[in-house]
């Protein structure tokens, strides 16, 4: 994934979440003005209820029949049950702590029109009222919460409940109101502190989901990278096997049309000497199909394990053993160097002698005479370090980060595949452990590797 279209990603998941922010706030709060609205009306609600239960219906009902006009405010004023029935009411709103007014509502007979009795507030008498009055028309005489609703001097939420005379008819109702101004300024540290949490919680989601989102396309850019550096590797891969299977194949060719087009020309010796060339020829063909294969079966972990507990010193041994006669015939010594004591190691035997072998084989190809090849084995805690080192013609310092690649070849490179060293690090890479190389040219090369006891 191109740098540019990660980095869009990632600013319209960082868009994205303020604006899924932004609109659960705003919902929030919303959901939380209501909710403590809801709360506010229940207690609205209880306290019309308990007032109205302790207002006299009958004593109501007189002070309207007696002082019917909103002119006689100053005599209704005077009379002891206004003063009871309003004490009782005051001393509700204080105890409860209602800041807005509380009153009583009666109606018209025989018209829809409502009038303000006794209030905590006002100081008047039988006022029509002009707001709240559709509420009342349906709840008059069983009584309820009224939701918020335009008042003269702004929103306004509250809840009534009948007052009753003693024969159980409702003759007014007990009106307790709030300003919605003065509902969320009580409600707002709590409505706040709410939408901060929740706001908070989205913020960790979001940065969460943002850090998510920018792991996955980092692994996604990964992916695409060595996806790409195994296409590459694909495509060096064809080149260097058909470059490498092209020489033997043009030698076998060659030898093999020149024996059949001169073959009764060709004298016995000459014919050996071609089909001796053309059978090394064919062993190094065979040679390279070999190491491919048994490349490609450990990269692509075809090949399993078989751990088993066995001697390291002793296989040592059998892998020198093996190229006596190769060493002698180059004048090369091969050494064998057990310090202390050798314990047994954990590891796959096959694979195990085949590393060996390549890096014996390299170090011997790239000896002189009177050069030494040396396995050198020595015990680390848990782990058995074994070196195999050799006194050749070393390594460049710009080719050393290269060896193991498959196929590579130095400037001074020999007969081979090209695959020996590739092949060692992949079983390395089975088995958990590394390869791991120091060369100066001229002086000679060293691997190691660490496998468990």
């Amino acid at each position: 994934m191109k740098e540019k279209s990660t980095s869009r990603i990632l600013i319209y998941t960082m868009v994205a979440i303020v604006v899924i922010a932004t609109y659960i706030t705003v919902n929030s709060y919303y959901t939380q003005v209501a909710i403590y609205q809801e709360k506010e009306l229940f207690k609205l609600d209880c306290i019309a209820n308990a007032v109205a239960y302790k207002i006299s219906g009958d004593e109501h009902s007189r002070l309207i029949s007696q002082f019917p006009s909103a002119q006689e405010y100053n005599q209704v004023m005077a009379d002891s049950v206004y003063k009871v029935i309003h004490g009782q009411m005051t001393m509700a709103k204080v105890m409860t702590k209602v800041p807005s007014e509380m009153f009583t509502v009666v109606k018209a007979p025989g018209a829809e029109k409502y009038y303000q009795a006794i209030s905590t507030e006002d100081h008047a008498w039988l006022l029509e009222l002009n707001h709240g009055t559709k509420a009342l028309d349906t709840m008059y005489s069983k009584g309820g919460m009224i939701g918020l609703y335009e008042a003269p001097d702004g929103y306004r939420l509250g809840a009534i409940s009948p007052v009753r005379n003693s024969q159980g008819e409702t003759v007014g109702v007990l009106a307790v109101e709030e300003t919605f101004d003065s509902f969320i300024n009580k409600a707002k540290d709590q409505i706040y502190f709410n939408i901060l949490l929740s706001l908070a919680f989205i913020l960790v989601i979001g940065v969460l989901m943002f850090f998510s989102v920018k792991s996955i396309l980092k692994r996604l850019d990964r992916l695409n990278k060595e996806k790409q550096e195994v296409e590459n590797m694909r495509k060096e891969l064809v080149a260097n096997v058909s470059h490498d299977l092209r020489t033997p194949l043009a030698s076998i060719h060659g030898y093999i049309e020149t024996l059949l087009m001169k073959k009764d020309s060709l004298d016995a010796t000459t014919q050996e000497k071609y089909l001796n060339t053309t059978l090394q020829s064919t062993e190094k063909l065979k040679q390279l199909v070999d190491e491919l294969f048994e490349l490609s079966k450990i990269e692509s972990r075809e090949r399993k394990l078989n751990i088993e507990s066995f001697s390291i010193k002793e296989l040592a041994f059998d892998v020198m053993s093996h190229f006596n006669v190769t060493a002698q015939e180059n004048g090369v010594e091969l050494h064998v160097n057990a310090e202390g004591e050798v314990p047994a190691v954990k590891a796959d035997l096959a694979l195990i002698d085949r590393a060996l072998q390549n890096l014996v084989s390299n170090g011997i190809k790239y000896c002189s005479k009177g050069d030494k090849v040396t396995i050198r084995l020595h015990r680390a805690g848990q782990k058995m370090l074994v070196t195999v080192s050799d006194t050749g013609s070393g390594i460049s310092a710009d080719e050393l980060p290269h060896v193991f690649n498959r196929f590579f070849k130095g400037k001074t490179s020999k007969p081979g595949t090209g695959l020996g060293l590739a092949i060692v690090k992949s079983i390395m890479e089975l088995h958990g452990t590394t390869c791991k190389v120091q060369s100066k040219e001229g002086e000679g090369t060293e691997f190691s590797f660490a496998l468990d006891i």
